[in-house]
This record gives C-alpha cells, structure tokens and sequence, in this order.
C-alpha cells in the first residue's frame, strides 16, 4: 500500500490517501472529496492522462497527484492554470469575460505568448530569493515539503524524469515481444534494472532545473532559454528566442509547467522500437543490449530538448532516428566470466 494525493475536477482541495489498486484509491478518494461514486468516474494525472489499468497505476510513485473525474466534468490542467495565471494578473483582456476564456482555452499556444509578454514586464525583485518564507506567494496551491524554489524545481525535473522511465516500462510490458518472447523479456528486465539503479545514482537529474547547479539547463539566475524545435539548432522565436525565469513569480512557475524536454530521437517512435528490436538480437550470449546508449537517449540531456510549447512539434521527427550500430554491443568476456 502505498500514499497517493488526490483531488477532484476543480483542484477545491488536495488529500491525501493509501492505496493499493486503483479501485481502491477511486472508492476512497471518492469518500473524502464528497464525490459521489458512479460508472464512469475516472482517475487521471495533472496533463489529463487517464490512469486506465490496474498495472499503470501500480507504476505510479508515491505521493503521485490523482484528479478524480466525475462522467460530464473537465478536469482543470495545466492550460486552466495558466488561464486562471492571467486572471491573476489583471489583464485587461480578460475584461472580455468568457469569450476570452474560450479563446485561450482553445488556442493554448496564442496564451502562452501573452502570458509571456506579462511576464517580460513582471517585477522580478524576488526573483534570486530563495526561500519559502521570503517568497511565500511563488509557493501559493502547491502541496510541498520544499522550503526554497531549488529544492521544488529540483523535484519536479525528477518527477518528469521518473514519468518518462515510467511510461516506457508501461508500453514495453504491454508489446507483443515483451509478453511472446521470453528471452527478450528477460533482456528487456535487465534493462530496465539497469535504468533504475543508475537514474538513483544521477538523482533522476533533477539538477537539470536546480538553477544552484552547475549541470542546470539555466544561468545562476534561473533564465531557461527555449533549445528550438528538433530539426532547429536553436529557437527562431524573435531576436533572442523564447525564455523565462520560474523562480521570477509563481505565475512563470505554473507557465514553465508548459514547456517541453522533448526527445530530439523520440521516446515513442524510436527509442522503445529500437529497445525491443534489441532485445530480441541478444540471444546467443555473446552480445547484450547497450543500455548505456538508450539511457542516454531516454533520460539526459543528450537527446533532451528544453522548448516552449510553440517550439514543440509533434510531428513525427523523421531525421532523427536511432543508430543501429550503437544499440547492441558485444559482452565483455571478463565480465561475462565473474557473472
């Protein structure tokens, strides 16, 4: 049994609960957020993926935020929240009312770029403070034990980092090879064995967004600048391409929520096909997969593009492709001999 949190379709309150299925943590969330239970109630994560399975849930970590949706109700996600950021800030467009609503919600790429112009002109005077009782406003709705804006940004790179090794093991188990072929399944384990040990050796590179660090993907400052779409050596986005500092307020925070590491080799459609494909070459002992190479490709920043949402094509990256040289390699004998 492990503790989750959940809230329901309008983020009213966040508890906190344990669980050990899915339908358990469904009947008791229910309970506690004064929901009541039907058909059709779902649980889904913050982005608004659905948690569908028993066996996805089961590779949720602890204390991961469920939204509990009632059949008919929109859940409130991340392009919600950086409406209601706006709101906030008082712009005068949203003198418009719900018609302005509507056209945010609809064109999320159009509100980023307003929002982005807001936060040019925000006050940073607390930008390089730390602390949560020096900026206890950038700590506003969210539910941490973190005491200084690093320590939060730290954790929530993690969070993404863990997400990726999560959904990756979730769609091998559920490929035909993963569950026909049980020499690549044995592959496939050992590989994802290898994967948790070392993302627990590199702190599931949370420093990526811990601008104290010298391995941060921003300046000391905490000024993160868009990388550009895939096939781009940079963002083309104005003079100096698109930036924004999260630790300036708490609106750049939730608005930083929007923005991409995008896997310049994609996860979905390279990566795990190149993995599988691996896993059933290695079958006579004198080769292994190269797990080094695809950890590289799924977890760092080799293959990690930092980018705003309108820099974030979804298209299919046809260039950028897995080398076939590099995902098997021969067993080292010596190795192989202790082993």
């Amino acid at each position: 049994m492990k503790g989750y949190k959940v809230t329901d379709a309008k983020w009213t309150k966040i508890v906190g609960i344990a669980a050990n299925s899915l339908s358990e943590l469904v009947l008791k969330g229910c309970k506690k957020l004064n929901i009541t239970f039907c058909e059709g109630i779902k649980a889904v994560l913050h982005d608004g993926t659905e948690v569908d399975s028993e066996s996805y849930f089961k590779t949720l970590p602890s204390q991961s935020l469920l939204i509990i949706q009632e059949p008919g109700k929109d859940v409130l996600t991340g392009a919600n929240l950086i409406y209601n950021a706006l709101t906030l800030l008082n712009l005068e467009c949203l003198k418009a009312g719900e018609l302005v609503n509507q056209f945010f919600t609809e064109n999320i790429k159009e509100k980023v770029r307003e929002l982005a112009k807001v936060l040019d002109e925000e006050d940073g005077d607390k930008t390089l403070v730390s602390k949560k009782v020096e900026d206890p406003e950038w700590f506003a709705g969210l539910d941490t034990n973190s005491t200084t804006k690093e320590d939060f940004m730290f954790r929530r790179c993690q969070d993404r980092i863990r997400g990726y090794l999560y959904k990756s093991k979730s769609d091998i188990t559920k490929s035909k090879t993963y569950n026909q072929d049980f020499v690549a399944k044995t592959n496939l384990l050992k590989s994802f064995q290898y994967f948790s040990s070392q993302l627990q050796k590199d702190k599931h590179f949370g420093f990526y967004f811990d601008r104290s660090s010298k391995k941060a993907m921003c300046n000391n400052k905490g000024d993160f600048y868009c990388m550009g779409p895939w096939n781009e050596e940079k963002c083309l986005h104005g003079e100096k391409g698109h930036i924004i500092n999260p630790y300036q307020s708490r609106e750049a925070r939730i608005v930083f929520s929007t923005w991409n590491l995008d896997h310049w080799i994609e996860r979905s459609r390279s990566v795990l096909p190149a993995l599988l494909n691996a896993s059933e070459l290695v079958k006579d002992g004198n080769y292994e997969i190269n797990n080094e190479y695809f950890y590289s490709l799924l977890f760092t920043s080799k293959n990690l593009k930092l980018v705003h949402i309108v820099c974030h094509d979804k298209g299919e990256h046809k260039t950028a492709k897995c080398d076939p040289l590099l995902t098997i390699c021969k067993l080292d004998k010596k190795s192989k001999s202790k082993s």
